[in-house]
């Protein structure tokens, strides 16, 4: 066998195992995978569960998991800006922090 046929057959043998770890890691619950450190909650207070309820809203509005969450300003007003994955496409909504409102996106 020669030297570049055998790195071939290695690739195919470990692709299984790779496509087992981006499966499993695209399973987990974004909130578990990047959850605040627990002296960091106590200090956000109301402000962690009212974004939490946020998340939720929008997981369950849009049938789509929340990817990512930053913290961003529109009108000098505090907003969250989420990247959503459905079945069909990966897409950005921008929600008021307050009151859990779109504001675009969708």
């Amino acid at each position: 066998m020669r030297a570049g046929q055998q790195w071939s057959w290695y690739a195919r043998a470990a692709l299984p195992g790779v496509v087992l770890c981006v499966v499993l890691a695209a399973a987990t619950p974004v909130r578990a995978a990047f959850a605040d450190p627990p002296q960091a909650r106590s200090l956000a207070g109301a402000e962690g569960s009212s974004r939490d309820r946020i998340i939720d809203s929008v997981q369950k509005r849009y049938h789509a998991r929340v990817l990512r969450v930053s913290e961003t300003s529109v009108n000098g007003r505090p907003a969250l800006e989420l990247r959503l994955m459905s079945e069909q496409r990966v897409f950005n909504v921008v929600v008021d922090a307050a009151s859990g409102q779109v504001l675009s996106g969708g």
